[in-house]
């Protein structure tokens, strides 16, 4: 009876159960889970505030546009007008494919995927 015990005891310290590898499985899996959600929200925050900055320098190049040659309120700029006071001379776009409404100089600029939030900053 020793002697069975102890092979038992010998042969259980080679390596693990079924149930103990599927344990640890489940175990990797919930983390993974946890993990991708967090991703995929700073995923879409990224994006959404990348839209927002985009905003930001068209709002900023329709001033430049503006004050050089001497526009109202109701005057709307064109994306090639806009281009020669934005980075390396392109027009932005929208990371999650959305389209920039420029809009007259009064009015904010939006985006058609984020609207609500990139016309809600200031």
């Amino acid at each position: 009876m020793k002697m069975k015990l102890q092979a038992t005891r010998n042969r259980r310290q080679f390596g693990f159960t079924l149930v103990e590898i599927m344990v640890v499985i489940a175990i990797i899996g919930m983390l993974m889970g946890v993990a991708t959600l967090g991703i995929s929200h700073a995923i879409k925050s990224s994006k959404q505030n990348i839209c927002n900055m985009n905003i930001e320098a068209i709002e900023q190049a329709k001033q430049m546009w503006s004050l050089e040659n001497k526009k109202g309120d109701n005057d709307t700029a064109g994306e090639d007008d806009l281009k020669v006071h934005l980075k390396n001379s392109v027009f932005p776009t929208c990371p999650s494919g959305g389209t920039y409404t420029i809009n007259a100089n009064n009015v904010r600029a939006t985006c058609s995927v984020h609207a609500q939030t990139a016309a809600a900053t200031p």
